[in-house]
């Protein structure tokens, strides 16, 4: 038993069958128009990690973490989850969750945090994940597609739900959002904002005046227990995609990586992490492409283009080391900035021209939303981060199309080399030491354009993070400025190549990926990439056959990626 405790009294014991809504067979919502194409591909998000660590139990967790995430929980691309407009009927609401006829409805993060409250509070009393599943497989074999509303919806409230009102990274992320579907002239009723708790903070109904004027004095927050006939509310493809068949979602197994962590339709919830982390729903894309027309025509000249970001909050956890790397951010031009001393607009303005944003982990990298994708955001984290909140901000990368990289430090606790067990509650503070403040300067200044750096694992620790992030302008002065070190790495030779590709020089990548391959000779990845290259430069070469005969297994993956570059081509 995990000693399971929620707020919100709901009857957990109920059966799947009656617990949550089904879209499509249960009666009581209608889409507005008959669904889009509920999901789209985007570019991934630009992201990177590593650690800097002074401990070597912590490089290594963090390091084996990092891989493990980039080989085995990332997509090929980006995936935008489309959220649709709905007529309900027959609605309450407990805490921040909305049922229909009294079972819940699956949308977002509500519908993340249902689903796993609702496996915590079964345990021990039956395998609430297996019948979940179960019943999810009947739904989409019946492959329902929900009905769509032929009456009118003239002055019908709309009603949605946010984990709370105080916290900027849950409400800007999850909630905000939500109010570009009803940001119209000829919407006339109410926005009606469920919460589990009273509490409103100032800032959040600033956000909401400032970004969506014609809205402004017709949204309300309401707590408790509450009841419609009739209303208006959104349907997202996070959830329904476990829900339903191909005829209203079909293709996105097409983009999964295969791997144990991604099960496909069956919906167990590490599946879902995996999904949420590849994924944005489009009420992100709207909210930032809203924000970015209300600052155009401003004067925003008076802020800063490198920052740190600083806390006054009370939640505040100082940051250990905070002082003496903020110092040598201000020689290279860097501002301490508090994002509570800005107006919202003035806040997606800052991101909008940022060159760089640093700080320590906390709700503020939600503001990457607004980014630039010349915007490079520098997050400073523990292993705690890295192994339960790298995946937040994830979403907004695929959004703003930004840089974001992830430095994971140590703990600010007395004993930093052994750390606290990295489940605890509260998240734990940030020790930035003396060789981590080195390591992420040298990141910096390789951004910047100084790029010596003599510490030749950092160098190349460098060098994949600026490949992953897209910046390809500091990844060659980084390579060019070390030619020695780049042509006895492996890696920094098959970066050199991707460079040669971008130039349109395929037989200079063709060289170092060969020599990259002879340097290795292990890599099935590597001999994957020189069968893919040779293939479309259309020259005989024996890498197919090596292949062949030194990874039959993989066969069928290298004759995938052929096919997926000749339908490319």
């Amino acid at each position: 038993m995990n000693g399971f405790n929620p707020r919100v009294q709901l009857d957990w014991r109920r059966p799947p069958q009656e617990f949550f809504f089904a879209p499509g067979v249960d009666a009581g919502l209608w889409t507005t128009a008959p669904l889009p194409q509920m999901w789209e591909r985007r570019p991934k998000g630009r992201i990177a990690a590593a650690s800097v660590s002074d401990y070597d139990k912590f490089r290594t967790a963090t390091r084996d973490y990092v891989t493990s995430t980039f080989r085995d929980r990332i997509f090929r691309s980006g995936l935008l989850m489309r959220t649709v407009p709905v007529v309900l009927e027959n609605v309450t609401t407990e805490g921040h969750f909305l049922a229909i006829d009294g079972k819940h409805i699956l949308n977002g993060a509500a519908g993340t945090r249902l689903r796993n409250k609702y496996s915590w509070a079964n345990e021990g009393h039956f395998d609430a994940d297996a019948e979940t599943a179960a019943h999810f497989a009947e739904l989409r074999a019946a492959d329902p597609v929900p009905p769509v509303w032929e009456g009118s919806i003239d002055g019908l409230d709309f009603v949605i739900d946010t984990r709370n009102a105080f916290n900027f990274y849950h409400f800007a992320t999850e909630t905000l959002g939500q109010l570009c579907l009803v940001d119209r002239d000829d919407f006339t009723g109410r926005v009606l904002i469920h919460s589990d708790r009273a509490e409103v903070k100032t800032f959040i109904r600033d956000w909401i005046d400032q970004i969506f004027p014609r809205l402004r004095g017709r949204v309300e927050f309401l707590s408790g227990n509450h009841s419609y006939d009739r209303c208006l509310s959104v349907l997202n493809a996070r959830h329904l995609w476990f829900q339903t068949g191909a005829s209203a979602i079909d293709g996105l197994e097409e983009e999964a990586p295969e791997t144990p962590h991604w099960l496909g339709r069956v919906p167990d919830r590490k599946s879902m992490l995996v999904l949420d982390m590849n994924s944005c729903d489009d009420t992100l894309l709207l909210l930032r492409e809203t924000a970015l027309s209300r600052i155009e025509g401003g004067d925003w000249s008076h802020l800063p283009r490198r920052f740190w970001v600083g806390r006054k909050s009370q939640r505040h956890r100082p940051m250990k080391g905070e002082a003496a790397l903020t110092r040598a951010l201000a020689k290279r031009g860097f501002e301490i900035v508090y994002f509570e001393d800005y107006s919202p607009l003035e806040q997606v303005a800052l991101l909008a021209q940022a060159e760089i944003m640093m700080s320590y982990h906390g709700a503020g990298f939600a503001n990457m939303l607004f980014a630039s994708p010349e915007t490079h955001c520098i997050e400073i984290g523990t292993h705690q981060t890295c192994r339960f909140r790298w995946r937040d901000f994830l979403p907004h990368t695929i959004a703003s199309g930004c840089r974001y990289t992830s430095l994971f430090a140590d703990f600010n606790v007395d004993d930093p080399a052994e750390g606290p067990p990295i489940r605890s509650r509260p998240l734990q503070a940030v020790r930035l030491g003396p060789d981590g403040q080195r390591k992420v300067l040298a990141y910096v200044d390789a951004i910047l354009g100084q790029v010596r750096i003599d510490d030749p694992d950092w160098l190349a620790e460098v060098a994949r993070m600026l490949a992953r992030t897209g910046d390809t302008d500091a990844l060659a002065r980084l390579l060019d400025g070390h030619p020695n070190q780049t042509m006895a790495d492996p890696d920094m030779m098959v970066q050199r190549a991707n460079l040669h590709l971008a130039a349109g020089d395929p037989i200079a990548a063709r060289l170092l990926l060969e020599r990259a391959w002879e340097m290795t000779g292990n890599r099935p990845f590597l001999l994957e990439r020189l069968v893919l290259l040779c293939e479309r430069l259309g020259v005989e070469a024996p890498w197919a056959k090596l292949h062949a005969a030194r990874y039959p297994q993989r066969a069928g993956l290298l004759e995938q990626k052929l096919q997926r570059q000749r339908r490319q081509a």
